[in-house]
Order: structure tokens, then C-alpha cells, then sequence
């Protein structure tokens, strides 16, 4: 099954997609390629001065010098080890394992808080995609206020998921995309079902969280562009 372009296209269309159980991931990121056009008239991408102007200055790594980041990394997985115990050698694979039992968890207490926030931070300078996912899913089942925990992460400037994708190196694809709105989704779904929202609420958080994320790629798109330029003219 394809998911094609399409003559017209609305904000409750593309949820539905994205939100949709029958269609895999990949046929919704390749409907989003497809569709690229006519998403960016529904929802809108711009970017101020200012904007852009805060993007640039507020990185929390330095801006384009992988080679100064690497150390940066390379001290950040010293004292994580330090903090959980653990020889440096063993950092990713402690992620890894992580991360798989938190596709298995069902209850929250199998990581202490500490060591959570420890890795988190971690992860959301230097994880890996599938880190990222997997961490902002647990972050989010464990966060006694889901949707302020969710505001967060959107935003810059707050060590979620939005400063992890403003570094070039992190460039968000249309699967990655597909795979953060899912996650967002399921949650939302749960805080209803809880009683803390109704539809008509869950429907518009949903609607901005989407825009959100869509901004967030496009953002990590120009940001890669310009290092791609940068690099090219030095």
C-alpha cells in the first residue's frame, strides 16, 4: 500500500494519518514527503528574525564545531558513568539496555529518578533518534503533569526534545517525525481517558503539538542547511 500525494489536504487529515493504526510508519513518512507542499500551507512554517536569531544563540552545544563537541560528549559520558557507578566503557550499552526495558515496563518504578534524570539529560544532548523516542515516551508515563511536561519538551531552552533537534547533527526525518507525533498521540489519549481533558481539548493540544513537531523538523532542516553551506565554503 501507497500513501500518494493527494489534491487537498487539512490539519485534521494529516492527524488522522499520522495517528492512524493501519498504516505503518513508513507509509506515513513517505505520505508526509509526498504531501510536503500543501502541509507547509496548512500549517504555516515561518520563522522571525528573532526566531532564528534565539535558534543560533542558544544552542546548547557550540555551534558547528563538531570536533569541540566531541569532547564535550566525551566529558558529559564521564560523568554519567561516574554518576550511575558504571566504568565509561559501559555508558551505551547502560543506554541500550535502558532503553529496551523501557519498551517492556509496565510499572515506573524500575529506574530510580536520579538515575533517570542522569541518563535523560544524557540522551537528550547526545542519544541517539531511537533514544530520543524512547526516553520522551517514558519521560512522559512517568510525569505526574503530562501535558506541562509535554509543553516543555516542545520548547527550546529546556533540555527536551526541541534543543536535541536544533543541533545539525540531529536532523529530524519524516519517520522520526511520524514516530515523536505517536508517542505524543498515545499519551494525549491516556490524560483523556484519565479525566484531566476531554475531546474537544485533546483534539486542539494534539493540533498544536503536531504543528509543533512539524516546526521543529523544518527548523532542523535550515539549521543543517547552513552548516552544509559553511562547510562547503570554507
Amino acid at each position: 500500500m501507497k500513501v500518494g500525494k493527494i489534491d487537498s489536504i487539512d490539519l485534521n487529515m494529516l492527524q488522522n494519518v499520522l495517528a492512524s493504526s493501519k498504516i505503518t510508519e513508513s507509509q506515513k513518512a513517505q505520505f508526509i514527503r509526498n504531501n510536503r507542499a500543501e502541509i507547509e500551507k496548512i500549517i504555516n512554517i515561518k520563522i522571525t528574525p528573532s526566531e532564528f536569531k534565539g535558534m543560533m544563540k542558544n544552542r546548547p552545544l557550540r555551534k558547528f564545531k563538531p570536533l569541540r563537541n566531541s569532547f564535550t560528549k566525551r566529558g558529559d559520558r564521564i560523568l554519567l558513568a561516574k554518576t550511575l557507578g558504571i566504568p565509561v566503557g559501559e555508558v551505551e550499552d547502560y543506554i541500550k539496555q535502558v532503553r529496551e526495558d523501557m519498551s517492556l515496563v509496565s510499572e515506573l518504578g524500575f529506574l530510580p529518578e536520579d538515575k533517570f534524570e542522569s541518563i535523560k539529560s544524557y540522551v537528550y544532548r547526545h542519544g541517539s533518534k531511537d533514544d530520543i523516542v524512547a526516553f520522551l515516551d517514558y519521560e512522559l508515563l512517568r510525569s505526574k503533569d503530562t501535558l506541562k511536561t509535554l509543553y516543555s519538551t516542545l520548547e527550546y531552552h529546556t533540555g527536551g526534545i526541541a534543543d536535541y533537534f536544533i543541533r545539525p547533527i540531529h536532523r529530524m526525518d519524516n519517520r522520526t517525525m511520524v514516530r515523536l507525533y505517536n508517542v505524543v498521540n498515545k499519551h494525549l489519549d491516556n490524560v483523556k481517558a484519565a479525566g484531566d481533558i476531554n475531546e474537544e481539548e485533546r483534539t486542539k493540544i494534539a493540533k498544536q503539538a503536531l504543528i509543533q513537531i512539524y516546526r521543529l523538523q523544518n527548523n532542523s532542516k535550515l539549521i543543517n542547511a547552513i552548516k552544509t553551506y559553511k562547510t562547503l565554503s570554507s
